[in-house]
């Protein structure tokens, strides 16, 4: 908690360089990323968004970056059926934490096409929430070893990720506005939390 007002600071520096022209939505990424890294101690840090229309979205990670790598602004995609249950876990908890991605139920779905490539061990998650829509979300991704995520940590994340989304709203930024969002609610419509 200590941390949340020097992050908080970063945050609107970089989002006032990007909005100001000063640096490049690249350059922006890339920062707060860093921020990210800097507070978690995480192996990697992905930003995702939703792309494509109602009925057939997926999960785009447009962005991501190691502790001491550039920025990858390649594209990886996860359609609905490898996200649903994730994206019903992360609603649920606000936030989401595994400790053992690769055994975890509700990342099966995206195994294959996600954390294997990647290696990603333990993950820590939370939402771009804006007016009770989620836009994203930012998740630190840990390679080297499965981890167990302290509660500091969910709590700095949780902080950071709502600074941004209010930043990016108060912008009207339009890689959060031009994209699309869903609600705050599970994507199973019969309110079956079952795991498959």
């Amino acid at each position: 908690m200590r941390f949340q007002a020097i992050d908080a600071a970063l945050l609107q520096t970089i989002s006032t360089d990007c909005v100001t022209g000063a640096i490049s939505r690249d350059e922006a990424r890339a920062a707060v990323i860093d921020v990210i890294i800097n507070r978690t101690r995480c192996s990697r840090v992905s930003l995702w968004r939703f792309d494509g229309v109602h009925g057939e979205l997926s999960l785009l990670c447009f962005a991501a970056k190691t502790a001491t790598g550039e920025l990858d602004t390649r594209e990886s995609r996860l359609d609905q059926t490898e996200f649903r249950d994730y994206f019903d876990a992360l609603v649920n908890q606000g936030v989401y934490a595994s400790t053992d991605a690769m055994q975890d139920p509700n990342l099966q779905a995206m195994r294959e096409n996600y954390l294997l490539r990647h290696g990603v061990l333990s993950m820590l998650d939370a939402a771009f929430l804006v007016n009770g829509r989620v836009y994203g979300m930012v998740c630190c991704e840990q390679t080297d070893a499965m981890r167990v995520w302290r509660a500091d940590e969910v709590i700095d994340l949780r902080a950071n990720v709502s600074k941004l989304a209010m930043l990016m709203a108060g912008a009207d930024d339009p890689a959060l506005w031009g994209s699309p969002s869903l609600p705050m609610t599970p994507m199973r419509p019969d309110g079956d939390d079952r795991r498959r």
